[in-house]
């Protein structure tokens, strides 16, 4: 393609975001993370859905723009990082000229995605949040598997520090490098745990989790709604937990907390939980050949494709088809 044309036909390509704030401006909470990490870190703080959509929108923006951490991320902020990752592709004017910004979207794509389905995020970190845990007092080991930019790890630290643990040690594991070595300094520079680059699904990089017995594990490398448990490494993932750690995982919270599975016709289900090491009860057919259908959480059984349904309304419609689907 002739140099001078190659300008002109890439701008063919670029779309402008969707119009208007990601978020309502009377929703959103504008401080730093640190400030939204501090408040909802007391267990007085009511936990709402607004407070923790922006939480996650700070997040991204730390994760992304780890030189603006100590800064508050205003709407304005996070409506203009949603946008660049939305049209992080296509290209879009705010992106002109930002080729390493653009780089970093791209090559953090699939974890940023997980972070910008921000109804899913929301009802994750709601459900995790509203486990109980023995009181403060003893260590707060906490694991998060197929970590991802961290955010759920994050919300471990938050569900300890509510429940009075002052100083929880706190350890994922994740498989892609550049994103392990993006969460792990972000995390480690706040105070909050480490995330080390492995694969989840091998017993041996469980040799490294912190001494103590686990307090809360964070899985959620599952399949979209009727497609087949091994698309993803969840029950591989289990089976190397349990065979390192069963014997720390006794009084375990999980989230999810379990998961349904079914054959094609519906007719046979398995339930995959801690209490059968979420490997489902005996079958002829092995679990991962079931298919994904539900998942509880905070107590309830919700198809998979339902999570986040219920704060669906924290992101306008145009935003949330934009910015893309967890699970």
């Amino acid at each position: 393609m002739d140099d001078d044309l190659r300008p002109a036909v890439l701008r063919l390509l670029e779309r402008e975001p969707p119009p208007g704030p990601v978020m309502a401006e009377s929703a959103f909470v504008t401080d730093s993370l640190a400030g939204h990490i501090e408040r909802l870190g007391r267990g007085e703080t009511p936990v709402t859905a607004e407070g923790l959509a922006s939480l996650c929108l700070a997040y991204a923006h730390a994760y992304v723009h780890p030189e603006r951490l100590g800064e508050a991320v205003t709407l304005e902020d996070a409506t203009l990082l949603a946008g660049r990752f939305a049209r992080r592709r296509g290209g879009c004017r705010s992106l002109a000229g930002q080729d390493a910004l653009r780089r970093v979207l791209l090559h953090h794509g699939f974890a940023l995605q997980m972070l910008f389905d921000i109804p899913k995020t929301v009802h994750l970190l709601d459900a995790l949040l509203r486990r109980e845990v023995a009181p403060g007092g003893g260590v707060f080991v906490g694991l998060d598997l197929g970590a991802g930019t961290g955010i759920l790890l994050l919300g471990q630290y938050l569900l300890a520090r509510r429940r009075g643990y002052e100083a929880p040690r706190l350890w994922g594991v994740e498989h892609l490098p550049q994103v392990a070595a993006r969460a792990d300094d972000l995390l480690s520079g706040l105070g909050i745990g480490r995330v080390a680059h492995g694969d989840a699904t091998t017993s041996a990089i469980y040799n490294d989790v912190p001494q103590g017995d686990i307090a809360c594990v964070t899985n959620e490398t599952l399949p979209s709604i009727a497609h087949r448990l091994y698309k993803e490494p969840f029950t591989a993932i289990s089976a190397a937990l349990f065979a390192a750690l069963s014997g720390r995982l006794e009084r375990t919270v999980f989230m999810p907390e379990a998961v349904w599975a079914s054959d094609r016709t519906r007719r046979t289900w398995l339930r995959l939980s801690p209490e059968n090491a979420f490997a489902g009860e005996a079958s002829p057919v092995p679990a991962r050949l079931f298919y994904m259908r539900d998942v509880e959480l905070a107590g309830e059984r919700i198809p998979a494709d339902q999570v986040g349904a219920p704060f669906q309304a924290l992101i306008s419609p145009v935003w949330a088809e934009a910015l893309g689907r967890r699970w």
